[in-house]
């Protein structure tokens, strides 16, 4: 019996002991603290990771000076139990803390989420959510900005905006959540739509929007959403939608002067000269437009 070996504690914990090495262990005084640490670092869970105390632990442990010659295997015992504890509490921190996924101006970025559901985002916008959560089956993420999603079937399935929330199971649909507008697209399978106090249920080739406190039915002829084939057609929509687009078609920055950008536009987005896109928007409302390199400034007359 060597009780010197510093594999001890691994073998143990790995049940690679001899029936007498485990009957001499079992008869230590130490046996029952060690065992009832490794019983509860299988069903620990701390909401965050205290890097400091962890390592002043660790440190406290190791230099402590024993009062009496004890076995190597006891001492090695109380420093990887420590440490044990260290990697419980680091893999639930990491699973505690949200995966952001966010696209510049002008940029279109698509991802995979952990289900095998996938997500594309529009120029400047973000998506996040819990790892933990995600594991757990509560597939819940946070969206702002526009986002196209591809969902696996499985539990339920929630999209929260700052309008409101998108709730499905199995299916394929469109959001774009910006400031005061919310439209919701269906192209597979069903779509429950929550803003404010009504909801919707939305079925392939139907859609919703909100905009200016009401809301409105709109139907769909195309099978992905229009800015995925870089065509914007426009009917009412508010002016600061139509202008986020363009900073996105053009990957341009706009500044606006005393402009109202509650005010609607009904028309097409051109996608190749800037020069015709904005007189485009900008002439039936009344406005004016200046370009300085990669940045427009547009005011009212």
């Amino acid at each position: 019996m060597n009780f010197n070996d510093d594999t001890f504690l691994a073998r143990w914990l790995n049940n690679e002991l001899t029936d007498e090495e485990l009957k001499n262990f079992k008869a230590s005084d130490d046996y029952a603290k060690y065992a009832k640490i490794a019983e509860k670092t299988k069903q620990f869970q701390i909401p965050a990771f205290d890097k400091e105390g962890i390592k002043a632990t660790i440190q406290s442990t190791i230099q402590k000076k024993p009062s009496k010659l004890i076995p190597l295997y006891t001492r090695w015992a109380s420093v990887a139990a420590v440490i044990l504890i260290a990697v419980f509490a680091g893999t639930f921190y990491w699973m505690s803390l949200p995966s952001v996924f966010t696209s510049k101006n002008g940029e279109r970025l698509v991802f995979e989420l952990p289900d095998g559901s996938s997500v594309e985002l529009n120029g400047t916008a973000s998506v996040s959510f819990s790892k933990k959560d995600w594991k757990q089956n509560k597939r819940n993420l946070s969206l702002t900005g526009e986002g196209y999603f591809k969902v696996k079937k499985g539990s339920k399935f929630n999209v929260q905006t700052p309008n409101g929330t998108v709730s499905v199971v199995g299916t394929q649909f469109n959001v774009h959540s910006l400031n005061d507008y919310f439209a919701v697209e269906c192209y597979e399978g069903k779509v429950k739509v929550a803003h404010k106090t009504t909801t919707t249920m939305l079925t392939p080739g139907h859609g919703i929007r909100f905009k200016n406190k009401h809301s409105e039915n709109i139907a769909i002829s195309n099978t992905i959403p229009n800015w995925m084939n870089n065509n914007y057609n426009y009917s009412a929509v508010p002016l600061h939608v139509v202008l986020n687009d363009i900073q996105n078609v053009y990957k341009m920055t706009i500044d606006l002067q005393k402009v109202d950008t509650s005010q609607e536009f009904t028309g097409k987005l051109i996608t190749y000269d800037i020069n015709k896109a904005l007189k485009a928007v900008c002439t039936p409302m009344g406005l004016t437009y200046s370009i300085k390199k990669a940045n427009i400034v547009i005011n009212s007359n």
